[in-house]
């Protein structure tokens, strides 16, 4: 089953407008999201193919906020500091300071498909295996997240635009802006019941995730997805896919703050002689 989505996700002014008109609940987190989008044919057990086709920018500025407490330093700092970063959206580049230019490199931080129903409310803030806030920097256009889907329809969401990010997001947060990014969404019968975690690809990497509060935790479960999807690419053994994760796979902090870790196994494509 297929199907092209576009949405606007807004941030900061409108961001602002909406967050003060609604009405929160304690624990909901802090984004405000597009969604949930129901999808036709989506049951439990199956999996969701996010494609990302585009990511468009709405403004020419975004913003970087951070202050005691956040982050993965919380200590490095004795004050708030925010700033303010204008984009040259021709040059594709951020202006970061009078000498530091930045790639732009735009996705969307938050991905996901509902959790299960036994979760009854989830804060925005933590990703999991739904995927969520997972602030993963390689979901730029022509990248594609897959996803275990948990209830009828999926029910897709996003939102947390991000110009530009390195992994780990380690102050907090990214450059925040608001986006319209296009998915096209398609769903696979019955892929999702042996999915422990979200995993992605573009044109030259397969990546594969692993979570959890702990950071040497979220990295041996990557090491086991990582693992167990060599051994079923390439029809390896247990021992030769443990191996290969050693020789040829960068294991790297994908999310290093938001409550849950996650780390990811970027394994590259030109490994593999014929790839599928």
């Amino acid at each position: 089953m297929r199907g092209r989505l576009k949405v606007d996700a807004v941030m900061p002014t409108t961001k602002t407008a909406v967050f003060r008109a609604m009405k929160r609940e304690e624990g909901a987190g802090p984004h405000i999201l597009t969604g949930p989008i129901y999808v036709e044919g989506a049951e439990p057990g199956d999996m969701l193919e996010a494609r990302v086709v585009d990511v468009e920018f709405r403004v020419p500025y975004g913003v970087n906020s951070t202050g005691p407490g956040w982050g993965a330093a919380p200590d490095l700092l004795d004050k708030p500091a925010a700033k303010v970063i204008r984009l040259d959206l021709e040059r594709r580049v951020a202006l970061f300071s009078a000498n530091v230019e930045v790639p732009l490199a735009p996705f969307m931080g938050i991905v996901a498909v509902a959790p299960p129903p036994a979760v009854k409310k989830v804060s925005t803030k933590p990703p999991g295996a739904f995927g969520g806030n997972i602030d993963f920097r390689h979901l730029t256009a022509g990248a594609t997240l897959y996803l275990p889907v948990f209830n009828e329809g999926a029910l897709f969401y996003t939102g947390d635009g991000h110009a530009v990010q390195g992994d780990g997001e380690v102050d907090g947060t990214a450059i925040e802006i608001s986006l319209t990014p296009t998915f096209q969404l398609i769903v696979h019968k019955g892929a999702g019941r042996e999915m422990k975690w979200p995993r992605a690809e573009d044109a030259t990497h397969h990546y594969v995730m692993g979570m959890d509060e702990d950071l040497g935790k979220a990295l041996r479960n990557a090491i086991h997805e990582t693992a167990a999807f060599l051994q079923k690419q390439a029809r390896l053994t247990t021992a030769e896919a443990y191996a290969l994760c050693s020789l040829a796979v960068d294991f790297r902090i994908g999310e290093a703050v938001n409550n849950v870790l996650m780390v990811y196994g970027a394994i590259p494509k030109k490994i593999f002689k014929q790839d599928s």
